[in-house]
């Protein structure tokens, strides 16, 4: 049985002259169904490139232009910079919300939220990526960048962790370290009476 399925409403010959429930109609709903999936799907696939593009944009225009590449602390300066960088608006949204406390929170204050709760977890994780502007090569080909996703695999990237959860959780870990060293000596000492108790 051939394929010949019409895949686009734009071939469909007399589309005015279609009767409702005739075949024509049927092949008009499934090309108007096909082209709605497709592009439903391309937005899927393209939201995490074009999330991408943005992330790299920022960081090319956050760059100061006298500097060839940062130091470490400046690099997170401008990445605690990118995580508030809708700060403003945030502020102004909550104020025009706290004016009419009747009205439901708006949606844009929570993706705004959102979006910035998460880009500070990546962060506090390890896993924001960001170009890496400590590298002078890097910063180059950030200012050259005309913004296409396909010539963004050309600048490196690196995974940046905030300081402060580094500090705070290496601080976790000598605590854990230490109860555990007191726990085992406890153990030894009980073990050492309870022997002692036996003779």
């Amino acid at each position: 049985m051939p394929n010949n399925k019409i895949k686009k409403i734009s071939n469909i010959k007399n589309i005015e002259k279609a009767h409702p429930y005739s075949r024509k109609a049927t092949q008009m709903n499934r090309a108007v169904l096909r082209e709605e999936r497709t592009a439903q799907k391309k937005v899927e696939r393209d939201g995490p490139k074009r999330m991408a593009v943005e992330r790299m944009l920022w960081f090319k225009y956050a760059m100061p232009d006298d500097k060839p590449a940062l130091s470490d602390a400046d690099l997170h300066d401008i990445v605690t910079d990118y995580i508030n960088r809708n700060d403003d608006e945030i502020d102004k949204l909550h104020k025009q919300h706290q004016a009419r406390k009747e009205r439901p929170k708006p949606t844009k204050l929570d993706i705004l939220e959102a979006l910035r709760a998460k880009d500070s977890l990546e962060y506090s994780h390890g896993t924001i990526e960001v170009p890496a502007l400590t590298d002078a090569r890097t910063v180059e080909l950030l200012k050259a960048w005309d913004g296409d996703h396909n010539s963004m695999s050309s600048i490196k990237k690196i995974r940046v962790r905030n300081p402060i959860a580094v500090a705070a959780a290496q601080a976790a870990k000598a605590t854990a370290a230490g109860a555990a060293a007191a726990r085992a000596e406890a153990r030894a000492e009980a073990k050492a009476e309870a022997n002692a108790m036996q003779e």
